[in-house]
Parts: C-alpha cells; sequence; structure tokens
C-alpha cells in the first residue's frame, strides 16, 4: 500500500472540499498522512500527521492550491526528497502537474505506479548572517524609501562579469525561469536543465542582458550603493545594504511527479495562451 501525504490551502481549497474528496478516494487504497489542517478530515483512524520529520516516509505528496502553495509547501517539509505532485487549484499553476478537473485520473495512475519523476534544482544563497534555499528565485529590489537605482557588482566565481545599475536583480532556477523573471524579459529554461539565470530589472542602460550561469560556478553579488529588499520565492527575507552575497546550486534537489502525455513545452504555452 503506497503512503501518500497531503496538504492543502484552506484560501484555494474553500472548506477543503477537494481535500476531503482526495481523502475519500485515498482511503482503503493508501496510507495517508495528513498535514495538520485536514487531519481531522479522514474517517480512517491509521491517517498519520504529515510533518517535516514525515514526509520522508511517503512515497508521494500532493498539494492542493497554486504555486504559492506549492512553494511554501516545499519549504513547510524542508525540503522533503519525497516527489510532489501538485493539484492546481489557481490560475497558471506553473509547478503544478494536473488541474483540479482531472485529479481522480491522475490519482488512479499514481496507485499503479504510472508515473515518471523529475528532479529539479534549487539555488541557495549565503552571506554573513546565514543561508537561504529558493526553488524559484531570490529577488533583489530597490528599497521604496531610495532614491536611484541599486548599484551592484556581479562575480562569477573569481571573474568580474558586470556592474548593474537597476531597480533589481534576479537569480533565478530553470524552474523559477517562468516565474518573475518572464515578466521581465528572461528567457523560458526547462526545468529539466542545471543551470542558474541572472536577470536584471530595469538596467539603466542597455548592454545589461539576462545570462545563463553554468551550475559549476558561483554567483558573488556585492551591493555597492543602495539599500534594497531581497525576496526568496516570493517572501521577504532580507533588507540589505553594503553586502555581498553567493549563490550556487544547491546539494538538494526535489523532485516532482510527472506523465508520459504530459510535455514542459506544450504545458507552458497552453498554460499563457
Amino acid at each position: 500500500m503506497k503512503k501518500i501525504g497531503i496538504m492543502s490551502n484552506p484560501i484555494k481549497d474553500e472548506n477543503y472540499l477537494y481535500a476531503k474528496d482526495v481523502i475519500s478516494f485515498l482511503n482503503k487504497r493508501a496510507q495517508l498522512y495528513l498535514y495538520e489542517d485536514i487531519l481531522s478530515l479522514s474517517s480512517d483512524e491509521s491517517a498519520e500527521k504529515l510533518t517535516a520529520d514525515t514526509a520522508d516516509l511517503c512515497d508521494a505528496i500532493l498539494i492542493l492550491g497554486g504555486d504559492g502553495t506549492i512553494l511554501e509547501g516545499i519549504k513547510t517539509l524542508n525540503f522533503t526528497k519525497t516527489p510532489l505532485m501538485g493539484i492546481n487549484l489557481g490560475k497558471l499553476g506553473f509547478l503544478a502537474t494536473v488541474e483540479k478537473y482531472e485529479w481522480q485520473y491522475y490519482l488512479d495512475m499514481i496507485l499503479q505506479d504510472l508515473y515518471a519523476i523529475e528532479e529539479r534544482v534549487l539555488v541557495e544563497m549565503t552571506h554573513s548572517e546565514g543561508s537561504y534555499v529558493a526553488l524559484n528565485e531570490f529577488i533583489f529590489f530597490r528599497d521604496n524609501e531610495q532614491d536611484g537605482a541599486i548599484n551592484m557588482h556581479v562575480y562569477i566565481d573569481h571573474t568580474f562579469l558586470a556592474e548593474y545599475d537597476a531597480d533589481g536583480l534576479i537569480v533565478a532556477t530553470p524552474t523559477g525561469s517562468t516565474a518573475y523573471s518572464l515578466s521581465s524579459g528572461g528567457p523560458i529554461i526547462n526545468p529539466k536543465i542545471e543551470a542558474l539565470l541572472l536577470n536584471p530589472i530595469r538596467p539603466h542602460s542597455l548592454y545589461n542582458r539576462p545570462i545563463i550561469i553554468d551550475p559549476n560556478e558561483k554567483i558573488r553579488i556585492v551591493v555597492r550603493r543602495g539599500k534594497c529588499i531581497v525576496r526568496c520565492d516570493g517572501k521577504r527575507c532580507l533588507d540589505i545594504k553594503d553586502m555581498s552575497m553567493e549563490f550556487f546550486v544547491s546539494e538538494k534537489k526535489i523532485k516532482f511527479i510527472i506523465f508520459d502525455n504530459h510535455n514542459f513545452y506544450k504545458d507552458f504555452y497552453s498554460k499563457i495562451r
């Protein structure tokens, strides 16, 4: 019997109607691990609590919601090694594998082992005060109280790359190339590729362009002038001034469940039409 964990967003999943249906469908077919706010929804007394500690015991984890829910779930479960499947209850849902009207069909496939696993790279940031890990991106934004652009020097390993005077800067994974970087003119990168993407936000010169970095290289960013806010997968994590940070592909990876009839390019363009 498969062990399946479930999390759901109470805002996207009003009154947990979808969670109730998924739990009912899987009762007696799988050993369930349910996040604390939906644990009481199961009539099966054998259901256990889904936590960062029990997540690695599961064969698959279902996250019901949008991209934000999936990003938050990944962090809550401490970047679990268990493969994830997002059920999209939001709008675009680039991180979700399936839509809300087709979840039953794909859960049947999971129970029959008719799926594959795709690994995605994570980007890690280290600085003098600690470290953070992101699936999508780190974004430097100019502080609203500041006049003028942020001035940053960027190095690849020990080689000086460029000086940026810009409203911000994005360090993204291929998974994150379809997030904020896309709206800032960045390229679309297949998430199976291992790389990092450096993309300035409204640079004050024409020669500053997005650049793709080898996964074995480190990016060092030195904020030389200006105050800025750093967001990690959409969440504010640092307020900085005159600070140096390093970015690199993390040793950790995230696994997503995929199916034979899914294709990144087809799925992406169907969502943005």
